[in-house]
């Protein structure tokens, strides 16, 4: 009996289509905006492997306008970020890194990349210091960042925030007058770290997160 009915409501679908008609389609499933959000947030990882794809503009402009909406204490907003996509930039850059004395240890761990694993795209944020600096200004750039990490694994793309390439540059003379000369940073701004972007070359899985580690008290 099951077979026949499907059989019949095989044919009036054909006939529907031969009658110019489409047959129904059930509804799509409402969007839980709640959902996309935590689903963004527990899904993202650490990616340091990239292929030369290079990022759209456009992306990258959403990736940092996504990192400029981020709370600043009495929104003082006292950061400074550069998004570079040139290479021969980076890799001058890179050549400074890699001779100090941090550098010097991780050049051999490379393979023949810069310091930046030949990402695509590299964001330089640092915080602005001074009298007229909060006292928040470092916890600032950690939310930017997390909103930019946010935004860069919303977009399909991967990501590593990274704090060793900024120790490099400062203590790099060469490397902090590269950044004040080539990309604009004021002579206030304290480089703090840096995000490695581009197209995933791997997929990490999500680890795991001791939940012991946070508590609800009542």
């Amino acid at each position: 009996m099951k077979s026949i009915k499907y059989l019949l409501l095989a044919v009036g679908v054909m006939m529907m289509a031969s009658c110019g008609q489409q047959p129904a389609v059930a509804p799509a499933e409402p969007v839980d905006p709640a959902q996309v959000v935590l689903d963004n947030i527990m899904t993202r990882v650490s990616v340091r492997q990239f292929t030369a794809e290079p990022i759209a503009k456009s992306d990258l402009e959403t990736i940092l306008k996504a990192g400029l909406q981020a709370p600043s204490a009495m929104n003082k907003q006292d950061w400074q970020v550069r998004i570079v996509t040139n290479q021969d930039m980076l890799n001058t850059l890179s050549g400074f890194m890699l001779n100090t004395e941090m550098g010097k240890g991780m050049a051999e761990r490379l393979n023949g990349k810069n310091a930046f694993a030949n990402a695509p795209a590299v964001a330089f944020i640092a915080a602005e210091t001074g009298e007229n600096a909060t006292a928040y200004n470092r916890e600032d750039t950690a939310l930017l960042s997390e909103n930019m990490l946010l935004a860069v694994h919303a977009l399909g793309l991967g990501a590593t925030y990274q704090a060793a390439p900024a120790r490099m540059i400062n203590d790099s003379a060469e490397a902090k007058d590269f950044l004040k000369n080539s990309l604009g940073f004021p002579e206030n701004a304290e480089l703090i770290n840096v995000i490695i972007m581009g197209h995933p070359a791997e997929t990490p899985a999500v680890k795991d997160r001791d939940q012991n580690k946070g508590r609800i008290i009542e």
